[in-house]
């Protein structure tokens, strides 16, 4: 049956304060004389510069007679589900870093998996101007390492500006996509997007864990780290590493750990007793898929309120690394 949907109109009404923080995303300049401005109601990275004269826009919107909101993709031609309130505002926070739990139970589960075509991985890629996280690590490690990590773990670019992590399988077949935000600094946002759902068919797996079946990977130890952004980053300081991410706190499920069956592996958590506790919790787990684990607690034994006070509080690898080694 063919769903009727109306379009939404967008109500455009600038801000009276400018985020003078941010990159344009037209121009991907320092916003700092201001000329960029923000509409009321949606992201700072939409709105008019008056530096280049564009006007920067989310997604048009449609809903349909149940409210539910939906996307045109120009990239697979038809239209998608939207994510409620993340293109349009600045909610929409990151379940793990809330601590929100997640199902990790390995059940057979009733919707077919489907998987995301190489075409629109490849268009994202090509996404122009690149996603702050992109520009950071070019600013930060170079061009060369860039394109390295980009190409690596096929890291794209949404219409936003997003940084689009792909979840690729050992059989090289993409089964999701998730887009997180990063100032010019490469500090995660609280804003997100999971655009391919567990109920349309799309299943998560290991970040990074088409790596595993490249041939010059497979002599290389594997460590396993929480955000996606650790493990590129990671990449580029420790390249003798297999670098694959869990994607969140409480993102290590048991079907995302049957890629790892029979194998040995470090598990590096953010700096944080809750972090590390919820993967040791997981040890049985390893166990009973014959999962060699060493988990490195990067806390020494030190509560949460000792490694906020100084200022090591769910620091990740990468503020490790530039903290004590560089």
């Amino acid at each position: 049956m063919k769903i009727k949907l109306k379009k939404v109109e967008l109500k455009l009404k600038f801000k009276n304060r400018r985020n003078f923080k941010i990159l344009t995303p037209c121009c991907a300049k320092s916003n700092k004389d201001g000329k960029f401005v923000n509409y009321v109601g949606l992201r700072d990275v939409f709105g008019y510069c008056h530096s280049c004269g564009q006007t920067t826009l989310p997604p048009t919107q449609y809903v349909d007679e149940n409210n539910g909101k939906y996307e045109w993709d120009s990239i697979q031609s038809k239209f998608v589900s939207s994510v409620l309130g993340l293109s349009y505002s600045n909610g929409g926070q990151s379940a793990d870093k809330h601590g929100i739990h997640c199902d990790t139970s390995a059940k057979n589960e009733d919707i077919a998996m489907k998987y995301v075509e190489n075409k629109v991985v490849d268009a994202y890629m090509r996404m122009q101007p690149e996603n702050n996280l992109l520009t950071y690590i070019c600013k930060t490690y170079g061009e060369k390492d860039k394109e390295y990590v980009k190409q690596l773990y096929k890291l794209g670019t949404s219409k936003d500006r997003g940084a689009v992590f792909w979840s690729i399988n050992k059989k090289n077949k993409v089964q999701k996509g998730k887009v997180s935000y990063y100032d010019k600094n490469g500090k995660r946002t609280d804003n997100f997007k999971v655009p391919y759902l567990k109920k349309d068919g799309y299943y998560s797996c290991l970040f990074g864990e088409h790596l595993l079946g490249l041939p010059e990977y497979k002599s290389k130890p594997i460590i396993l780290v929480e955000s996606e952004k650790t493990a590129v980053i990671s990449s580029i300081i420790l390249p003798k590493y297999t670098w694959l991410s869990y994607a969140g706190i409480n993102g290590l499920t048991n079907l995302k750990l049957e890629a790892l069956r029979g194998l040995s592996i470090i598990v590096v958590p953010d700096i944080s007793s809750n972090a590390v506790s919820i993967m040791q919790k997981k040890e049985k787990y390893f166990l009973e898929l014959d999962i060699n684990a060493k988990i490195w607690d990067m806390t020494n034994g030190k509560t949460d309120e000792e490694l906020k006070q100084e200022g090591l509080y769910n620091c990740d690898l990468e503020d490790f690394f530039r903290r004590f080694i560089q």
